[in-house]
């Protein structure tokens, strides 16, 4: 079976214009989106340059003036403020209430007093505490000059047990304010202890 078309045929007629007139309006198309990427659709506007190449032998290059160094004064790491006017003893219930006033006096952010053993011995009642304990009196043990970014370690010794102070702050504790911390804890625990 042969199939034969004639031009005569009105279907096949207009299925040839209809593939014709595709073809004619996507051309038109890619050449408008062509001559719009490029600039080049034949026809100047006006204030339109033609395309530029990277090389300009035209322009100069723009001298370069060093600028002066300006210095500023170098700035002093924030530490601690100063100790607060708090009693630490009196109007308290237990020794919670007192190092949670310790903790307000000198503007830390939590203390814990461990054991040698690394258990917690008393604390302002952070969530962190048996975690901290845990972690920095092995630390404190091996190396007591060991320095951890906000943590401050002490040791002290209590009727005869060695405790470690763990001292949370984000702020660096003059060695000043490190002693004061201590001898106020000592106090605290000779008054509760």
């Amino acid at each position: 079976m042969a199939f034969s078309f004639s031009v005569s045929d009105p279907v096949v007629f207009w299925v040839i214009c209809g593939i014709a007139a595709i073809l004619i309006i996507s051309g038109a198309v890619l050449y408008l989106k062509k001559s719009k990427r490029t600039g080049t659709s034949g026809t100047k506007t006006p204030g339109q340059k033609k395309p530029r190449l990277d090389y300009q032998p035209e322009i100069r290059p723009i001298p370069v003036v060093p600028q002066k160094t300006v210095l500023r004064p170098v700035q002093k790491s924030a530490v601690l403020p100063r100790p607060k006017e708090i009693s630490l003893l009196n109007g308290k219930t237990d020794i919670t209430q007192s190092l949670l006033s310790l903790v307000e006096k000198y503007s830390l952010d939590q203390f814990t007093i461990a054991t040698s053993d690394g258990l917690v011995f008393a604390s302002n009642g952070a969530e962190t505490a048996q975690d901290d304990a845990a972690r920095y009196v092995d630390l404190y043990t091996n190396n007591p000059d060991s320095d951890i970014p906000g943590v401050v370690l002490r040791g002290i010794s209590h009727k005869g047990s060695d405790l470690v102070l763990i001292i949370r702050t984000a702020l660096p504790v003059p060695e000043e304010t490190r002693q004061s911390i201590e001898n106020d804890t000592k106090d605290i625990l000779n008054w509760w202890i």
